[in-house]
């Protein structure tokens, strides 16, 4: 009786997980039409409250765009076209922050075996002069002074930035996506870069004609670009500062108390008002509080999306 008992239980729990289908991971995307990309998230249930905001799970699928579809800017209904651009940009903005916490973790194991030894490994020492050439952290100290100064440096510079505040920041920089600057160079951020021909040439700005706007791959290493921008550029030196304190007194890093460091970021007219109130408008505070969930991508899924799945 036992054992056809075990059996039965078997053959159930066989038969169910054999008709689930298993989680797939992260899907990276490209050229996706507007339709399928909708289709896509409906089939994962990427709806949401306001059609953006994934409450009260705070979990988001991790579907990651290359670039806006082409016909993205067809979209008729401001609202319906807002959303989507949230929907595009909160998993990538979400996936950025993993990427950085894993850098910080780095660093962190480094400055543990340093205050434990008083010495680093000719490999950790590389690795801390990478990250301040990428960071932009000068010193002349040397040896012990010197790695003591790098490692309380890094963790300074390397650490989460908002999702709510880079959402904020695109949609104010290209209007909402609509930019030709995303169209045609995937630039988020509008970046300037100076006495080069590489780049989008502006149009009706100025007659300068000795910068280009940045134009990058995908929209994701214009997300990386921004943020490590926030964490190394000397302007935002007050915001890395106060998101450290932050960190040590509450470890509450939001976008909206960190918000108003970023007013000088752009020549826009009243960009602090603009800012504050699309943040808050659209509720974004949210996101950053939420995380990915591969499980929301099945294989069967991604079967079906097969013909716009690409590498990262």
């Amino acid at each position: 009786m036992k054992k056809t008992t075990l059996k039965l239980f078997l053959w159930f729990f066989l038969f169910f997980w054999a008709t689930f289908p298993a989680a797939a991971g992260e899907l990276w995307l490209n050229d996706i039409p507007l339709e399928k990309l909708q289709n896509l998230y409906n089939r994962c249930g990427y709806d949401g409250v306001r059609g953006y905001l994934m409450l009260p799970s705070y979990k988001y699928p991790p579907i990651f765009l290359k670039k806006f579809p082409a016909d993205y800017n067809h979209m008729p209904d401001e609202d319906k076209r807002n959303a989507v651009f949230i929907k595009i940009l909160a998993p990538l903005a979400l996936r950025l922050n993993q990427d950085i916490l894993s850098e910080r973790s780095e660093i962190e194991a480094v400055a543990a075996r340093f205050a434990q030894n008083a010495k680093l490994s000719a490999q950790d020492i590389d690795f801390l002069e990478e990250k301040a050439t990428k960071y932009d952290i000068f010193s002349r100290l040397k040896d012990n002074e010197r790695y003591h100064y790098l490692t309380t440096e890094l963790l300074n510079r390397v650490d989460r930035i908002p999702p709510s505040i880079m959402i904020t920041a695109a949609a104010i920089e290209t209007n909402w996506g609509l930019s030709r600057l995303v169209r045609e160079g995937n630039a988020l951020y509008k970046k300037l870069v100076w006495h080069t021909d590489e780049g989008l040439k502006p149009v009706g700005e100025t007659t300068d004609d000795s910068y280009r706007i940045k134009t990058y791959p995908n929209l994701y290493a214009s997300m990386q670009d921004f943020a490590l921008k926030i964490n190394s550029h000397p302007a935002f030196a007050a915001l890395r500062n106060f998101r450290r304190e932050r960190r040590e007194r509450t470890g509450n890093i939001s976008g909206l108390i960190l918000a108003p460091y970023l007013y000088g970021n752009s020549v826009l007219k009243n960009y602090a008002g603009i800012f504050d109130y699309t943040l808050a408008y659209y509720e974004l505070q949210s996101i950053d509080k939420s995380s990915l969930d591969d499980t929301m991508i099945s294989t069967d899924i991604v079967k079906d999306f097969r013909q716009y799945v690409t590498k990262m």
